[in-house]
């Protein structure tokens, strides 16, 4: 061998240790015992659920307005904004998806407030007018562009059942499910206008259940009854998380969090992006 390729190789085992040794100082060892340790976010934001909401709604961010059409139910409503503020509640916070969802050319699509809840066309009587005679299946009009279609009270009561009496969080949450008494008062019934006035709710009719195993709740519709109450009997909605790694909430058994965990100074806030039924 001569000396140029010895000083080579020599030059060649010199960096290597040089890199060896420099993966260990620079905190990047080659093998390292770790135990994995899962952990969920926490994010603490700092301010009252109301502030929150106002912020992510209409603030200085114009590309963060996600809760822009759960303030504009707010605002209509009359709701009392010191509810949004008061300790020990969880919030369910509805993203602008489940509430208004469009494409690109602002069409509404499926699986939001709106249209799961259209206006219901009637008769100068009151009753509904069906898409034929017997068919059962209520004509509606067009989709619902503004919660101004719909009764102020209503809108005020599917709020008021979005708020629940206690904190919540993945502190005190498992897999078994959690009832809590939200501020609508037992007994609320929705307005006729749309159709979530015609929603049969558990107790309305004998025998009628709802599955809360994991899978969305099935609800039926009464148009010529009188069994559509719209709002959980109760005033109450239940809280569980899933025996899955990621460990989803669920909302009424079967609805699952978009986000959550949001601690604000006066209590936890979970958002949903998807139509939020106001029963069980």
């Amino acid at each position: 061998m001569n000396i140029k390729k010895l000083i080579n190789r020599l030059l060649v085992l010199f960096a290597l240790s040089v890199f060896i040794t420099g993966c260990s100082v620079f905190g990047l060892d080659l093998q390292e015992d770790y135990d994995y340790k899962k952990s969920l976010l926490e994010e603490k934001v700092n301010m009252t659920a109301w502030e929150y909401l106002k912020k992510r709604a209409d603030g200085n961010n114009p590309n963060d307005t996600v809760f822009r059409w759960m303030k504009k139910a707010i605002d209509y409503s009359g709701i009392d904004t010191l509810e949004y503020t008061k300790p020990n509640r969880t919030y369910i916070f509805l993203h602008n998806d489940a509430i208004r969802r469009v494409n690109g050319s602002q069409v509404l699509q499926t699986n939001c407030f709106f249209y799961d809840y259209p206006i219901i066309s009637k008769n100068p009587d009151g009753s509904v007018i069906f898409t034929t005679p017997t068919s059962g299946i209520p004509v509606t009009t067009t989709p619902t562009k503004s919660w101004k279609d719909y009764d102020k009270e209503t809108v005020k009561k599917y709020l008021l059942y979005l708020i629940g009496q206690g904190e919540y969080s993945y502190d005190n949450l498992d897999q078994n499910e959690v009832t809590l008494q939200s501020l609508l008062s037992p007994g609320s019934v929705a307005t006729k206008e749309s159709r979530l006035g015609y929603m049969v709710t558990p107790s309305s009719v004998p025998g009628f259940t709802t599955a809360s195993t994991g899978t969305p709740a099935v609800f039926t519709f009464d148009y010529v009854g009188n069994n559509g109450k719209g709002f959980d009997p109760e005033g109450k909605f239940t809280l569980k998380l899933s025996n899955t790694a990621d460990s989803k909430l669920f909302f009424n058994g079967g609805l699952i969090v978009r986000s959550s965990n949001y601690r604000a100074t006066n209590g936890t806030i979970h958002v949903w992006g998807v139509t939020v039924r106001p029963s069980r």
